[in-house]
């Protein structure tokens, strides 16, 4: 018995043994630490010029050393315009190395002024690739005096049909903004049935050389070539009344100055 009791002793020792090793080995989860964005600041806010030339700033908590912090600016479709890198190095407009904030300058020249409010972001990462809370605020880019956007050449196709006959229908304006091309925010028509009754709702054109559907269809505007101040607008309808169906075409900028107003119509009969 007790030769049996010696044999079992090592036996289970061992096993015991080989059962800590084993958990030994297993994965254990990394504590994170992720890098924290206190303060920021920048300025000025506003702009009224084409060059758009910001200080900014932001103090920054971090366990793990911070590998950068960035602004950025970005455009009115939330694209990113242009990447500032700020430094705690204690030069220009850093104050005080080493004392977790970070100070830079962000310079960007539209080629073409946006005027409106673009989002900016503060956004710091550490040397373990952990980036921090972003801090996003916006800066508003205007334009006074603004001078509106001015329409010419309307053409509406065809400019008669048969009342309930099915058919294509093509609007086209030039319109032209004297702050530049990007400076227009949308190009519409409203119109009028026969019988006085305003259109359910406005169309808007599209200098888009066609490239997508528009709205929530899957058909797109029907422009020939995009960037070249030629609105369009191709739609598919069947009149109900027969008259004169008017339309009103305008173009409105960021500001949300409009237009002058271009007036014709489609004869039902």
């Amino acid at each position: 018995m007790q030769k049996l009791i010696y044999f079992l002793i090592p036996l289970f020792l061992g096993i015991f043994m080989y059962s800590c090793e084993k958990n030994s080995n297993e994965v254990i989860d990394p504590v994170l630490h992720f890098p924290i964005v206190t303060n920021t600041y920048y300025t000025p806010q506003q702009f009224n010029s084409d060059s758009v030339l910001i200080y900014c700033g932001a103090t920054v908590q971090s366990e793990d050393a911070v590998q950068k912090v960035e602004f950025k600016f970005y455009d009115l479709g939330n694209n990113v315009l242009a990447v500032a890198e700020l430094f705690d190095n204690g030069i220009f407009p850093d104050t005080s190395a080493g004392d977790g904030k970070y100070n830079g300058v962000m310079n960007y020249v539209f080629p073409c002024r946006q005027v409106g409010f673009h989002k900016v972001e503060f956004l710091a990462t550490n040397v373990s690739g952990l980036t921090s809370n972003p801090i996003q605020n916006t800066a508003n880019i205007i334009r006074v005096p603004n001078l509106p956007p001015v329409v010419s050449d309307l053409v509406i196709v065809p400019d008669s049909i048969q009342v309930n006959n099915p058919s294509f229908f093509i609007f086209m304006i030039s319109a032209v903004d004297p702050n530049g091309p990007c400076d227009i925010s949308k190009v519409f028509y409203t119109g009028f049935r026969p019988n006085g009754v305003p259109l359910t709702s406005s169309l808007e054109l599209f200098d888009d050389g066609s490239c997508c559907p528009v709205g929530n269809t899957s058909s797109t505007s029907g422009d020939t070539a995009a960037g070249d101040n030629k609105f369009t607008r191709k739609t598919f309808g069947a009149p109900s009344e027969t008259g004169y169906y008017r339309y009103y075409i305008r173009a409105v900028d960021r500001t949300g100055d409009t237009s002058n107003v271009l007036a014709d119509s489609i004869y039902v009969y």
